[in-house]
């Protein structure tokens, strides 16, 4: 399994500065990454997406200002300043929200679900999802495990190094998944990666939502919440606030569109059509038995109907090699069984690669 795999523990500025070493290569990488889809979508330059980024600083209050440590540890161990953090943890609100006006579509897209019983084979609680993105991201992912002081869970999280938060599981039983969404509007409130941090911190679903939707939303996306008392919550978060769609015929999957009848109708169709593919594609491997199992999970993983834009992504045949790193396609994919706490990962396209037992 090709990915750096770390356990972070301490204060936050110690579990900051832990990350910046540790992940020194994989945080410059996200920089450069950020740098030039800030440029290349919304016109932006790294010092322009810095001043912008101090907008959101009043947002990091109260218990929260340990994030600040945080960033400012991990720049420390990376050799970055704290202002070059902020702005790669500002990544969803500078690229999918009015924030910056100027937009450029690009194919970042995933396909998340969670099958709950009687759908499932035994009683299983089934949570993942694909992350797709630029392709040179692969190289700044990393298998993050957080141990956390008491009150809050042990995690392990799927991230991006140099951010606060992503995908992942806890040791309480909650996996989080992401999807990515975009909107017009803007709004200024506590970013993504730290909700997402805050939502899996959590031993309870009722707190993990809590902590996803608190105060003003800053951004477009959809987080699904699982837990493994078979319960699922899928947020559609817009900065008019979060919309809640729940399990319909035992799973829920989405994909980079809204769905929910909050959102939906306020938003102009996604740019890029994969989307409904993916979403359609995806409800109709779910709907096909009611003996799903991990084994068929990650089979769904390997789907190619609607080649290359499937839940299976893959750079257009036609792109110039010199273009792969900055072409679009999945980075990994992960799927966890929430009632026993086995989590599954593969590294790179499923179709190529193999899934591997991973542990909190």
């Amino acid at each position: 399994m090709s990915i750096p795999d770390i356990r972070l523990s301490g204060s936050p500025y110690e579990m900051g500065l832990q990350h910046g070493r540790l992940l020194k290569a994989q945080v410059l990488t996200s920089l450069e990454t950020y740098k030039e889809r800030y440029l290349r979508q919304k016109k932006l330059t790294w010092d322009d997406a810095k001043r912008l980024s101090q907008l959101f600083l009043p947002a990091f209050e109260g218990e929260n200002r340990r994030f600040i440590d945080e960033m400012k540890g991990i720049a420390d161990g990376a050799g970055l300043t704290f202002e070059d953090i902020l702005a790669i943890n500002l990544r969803s609100e500078i690229l999918y929200t009015g924030l910056v006006k100027r937009f450029k579509a690009e194919a970042d897209e995933c396909t998340a679900l969670a099958v709950l019983p009687p759908r499932t084979v035994n009683g299983q609680v089934i949570a993942g999802q694909s992350w797709d993105f630029t392709l040179r991201q692969k190289d700044a992912s990393a298998i993050v495990r957080y141990t956390q002081d008491k009150g809050k869970s042990d995690m392990l999280i799927f991230l991006e190094a140099g951010m606060l938060g992503g995908k992942g599981v806890n040791k309480d039983g909650i996996c989080l998944t992401l999807n990515a969404l975009s909107t017009s509007k803007t709004a200024v409130g506590l970013p993504l990666s730290a909700r997402m941090r805050l939502a899996l911190e959590q031993k309870y679903l009722s707190d993990a939502y809590v902590g996803a939707v608190s105060g003003q939303i800053p951004v477009a996306a959809c987080l699904t919440l699982t837990s493994r008392d078979g319960l699922s919550l899928c947020l559609e978060l817009d900065p008019e606030g979060a919309d809640v769609l729940l399990p319909e015929d035992g799973f829920i999957a989405h994909t980079n569109h809204f769905v929910g009848l909050k959102h939906a109708p306020t938003h102009a169709n996604a740019a890029l059509g994969s989307t409904y593919m993916r979403y359609q594609r995806i409800r109709q491997l779910l709907s096909q038995g009611h003996e799903l199992g991990l084994e068929q999970a990650e089979a769904f993983m390997r789907d190619h109907k609607g080649f290359p834009t499937s839940v299976c992504a893959h750079p257009h045949p036609d792109t110039p090699r010199e273009e792969l790193p900055r072409a679009g396609g999945t980075i990994y994919a992960f799927l966890t069984e929430l009632t026993t706490g086995r989590i599954r990962f593969c590294m790179g396209n499923p179709c190529e690669g193999t899934f591997e037992d991973v542990c909190i």
